[in-house]
């Protein structure tokens, strides 16, 4: 939970606001449009994916800092698709939730 801890505390604003929208519904599937839509102030003309991925590349400092590694999964698009989908485990949320609140 202490690492939980630091990794929330270096986390960049914008993933800060991705990483929270996906603890909100643990172990949901969460596609790179929804992310953009609802937290990254929708569409600005460029595609999601790549938007998502650099807004959730803020986390390496978070990462590096609490020695965890990223606290979610994510799949690339089926061929034919594009965006990547993301989701974090209920046991993963759980251990955030209970850092969030010891704080």
């Amino acid at each position: 939970m202490e690492r939980a801890a630091v990794f929330l505390a270096e986390l960049a604003p914008q993933a800060r606001q991705v990483f929270e929208y996906l603890l909100r519904t643990p172990g949901r599937m969460v596609h790179c449009t929804e992310l953009v839509d609802e937290v990254l102030g929708g569409p600005n003309g460029s595609d999601p994916a790549p938007r998502v991925a650099g807004v959730l590349s803020g986390m390496n400092k978070a990462c590096g800092r609490s020695g965890r590694r990223y606290p979610f999964h994510w799949w690339q698009a089926p061929r034919g698709s594009t965006g990547a989908t993301y989701a974090v485990r209920p046991s993963v949320a759980a251990v955030f939730l209970a850092a969030r609140l010891s704080r």
